[in-house]
């Protein structure tokens, strides 16, 4: 590999690892955080919300930024304010300024993940190209299912504020090798934001994402009909048609119309959706674990470490084959291995060699779908000089996915879990009474069941994709 290469691809692959550890460090710490700060609950789910909101809305908007002003200028600003925003939220006093860190900090992660897959993508050639976009997907993948374990680890052995302190040696790392990176060939831009559309897009993104967010599924009438979920749907449903409008007269839309008339943009977007709430099931499998094998609460973490190496390897594994087989046949093979993998889980699980079968076969096809082949299609079905906002598509269809999950899927076990409350009701590992147990693995079958369907859509809609010979359809 070419020594720039080798460069490029360590830069942006450390740089997509710290981005996605965050999202789920927090997870851990949040009780303590809560309690130390003092927040009221009321307020508690803002340090989630806030972030994912920001990110979510910050994703187009700054990968249109980095097509117009360069990419490697944008990647390091968003590392920058990631940065920052850890130091920000890992010295919070109160509620206001831990919100404004991680509202600072989901500001810089937005553009990180799509840059660095437009950056590799197109500095790779075609024919090592799904290779490359394998390890950005293993990096992606290993980062965020191990975030919740690092952050039980910093709560365990320090406090919460190190899950927010750890980031900064990373973003002094990256920002050193960001700026010996080689100079980009053509910087100089010729068009400016689309701040009409940039606007419109954010309102319909942060509408509907809070909407999804508040459903509540375990009285799912009810919370529909609620003023925390309808009208923040329907405004974001209804700005839809002015967004169309106005893009269409933009000169150089943030949101190009021209994607939802290519059939397999289209198809690869439903699919990364779909890969998101997949994605929701795994997080599952710590508790999950706990219960099958009456372990103590907290070691179910630990167990997802399988799934977690499973996916890794699969990543760049999948980017190899896709080089040979194409996209299609490794979405399909990575859909079909997390559909068995999930059937495990509800018919074969019953102890540790089962379990892990069930989190290898899931992991490889996580590690299969997770974007590597998306990203590949977009890449090829897009011109190199908007890679960076189409592939930001990608990653916000995903994000709608993992806030769809939870609504799809937690209701399964909520209605398994005794009255006395919590997730194993008040039992834990070995003290959880037989009838109970049952009940709790029932719940959590009906999910997985439900997660197989899931999968199952996926690799239907996988089957719609026509990809040409060699996939060089360009969307102009």
């Amino acid at each position: 590999m070419d020594r720039n290469l080798r460069f490029i691809l360590i830069t942006f692959l450390l740089g997509v690892f710290l981005g996605a550890l965050d999202s789920g460090i927090i997870s851990p710490a949040l009780t303590t955080l809560i309690e130390e700060l003092n927040i009221g609950l009321k307020w508690s789910v803002w340090v989630i919300t806030i972030y994912t909101l920001v990110y979510a809305v910050s994703m187009p908007i700054v990968g249109k930024l980095s097509d117009i002003y360069g990419r490697k200028k944008i990647f390091l600003i968003g590392i920058s304010l990631f940065g920052i925003g850890s130091l920000i939220s890992g010295f919070s006093n109160s509620l206001g300024m831990l919100l404004t860190g991680r509202a600072v900090q989901a500001l810089g992660s937005g553009g990180i993940i799509p840059i660095a897959n437009a950056v590799i993508g197109n500095s790779f050639p075609k024919e090592k190209r799904g290779m490359a976009l394998g390890l950005v997907g293993a990096m992606f993948g290993i980062a965020t299912i191990l975030g919740p374990n690092a952050g039980g680890f910093f709560v365990d052995q320090l406090n919460w504020r190190w899950i927010f302190w750890v980031n900064v040696p990373f973003v002094i790392l990256i920002l050193i090798l960001g700026l010996k990176l080689p100079k980009e060939e053509n910087e100089a831009h010729t068009s400016s934001l689309d701040i009409s559309g940039a606007i419109l897009l954010s309102v319909i993104i942060i509408n509907l994402l809070y909407g999804l967010t508040n459903i509540d599924t375990g009285n799912l009438s009810a919370s529909l009909a609620s003023t925390s979920v309808w009208p923040y749907l329907a405004v974001g449903l209804i700005l839809v048609l002015p967004l169309v409008l106005v893009e269409k007269r933009a000169e150089d839309p943030i949101l190009k119309l021209s994607y939802f008339q290519n059939r397999n943009i289209v198809i690869a977007l439903i699919i990364s959706m779909i890969t998101g709430i997949g994605i929701i099931s795994m997080i599952f499998i710590p508790s999950f674990s706990e219960i099958l094998l009456a372990l103590k609460q907290g070691r179910g973490g630990y167990v997802m470490t399988i799934l977690a190496v499973a996916s890794g390897f699969a990543a760049p594994i999948g980017g190899i084959l896709l080089d040979k087989w194409g996209s299609k046949q490794v979405v399909l093979t990575g859909f079909t291995l997390s559909l068995l993998g999930s059937l495990t889980f509800v018919y074969l699980a019953e102890g540790w060699f089962t379990l892990s079968l069930g989190m290898i076969l899931a992991g490889v096809g996580i590690g299969f779908t997770m974007g590597t082949p998306l990203n590949y299609i977009i890449l090829e079905l897009t011109p190199e000089s908007e890679s960076s906002v189409a592939l930001s598509l990608v990653s916000l269809f995903r994000s709608i996915g993992t806030s769809l999950g939870p609504i799809i899927l937690v209701g399964f076990i909520a209605a398994s879990t005794p009255a006395n409350g919590g997730a194993h009701g008040s039992f834990t590992g070995k003290a959880i009474p037989g009838p109970v147990r049952e009940m709790l693995l029932q719940g959590y079958a009906h999910m997985y069941l439900a997660s197989s369907f899931i999968f199952l859509l996926g690799l239907l809609f996988g089957l719609l994709l026509k990809l040409p010979a060699r996939e060089t359809e360009k969307v102009f």
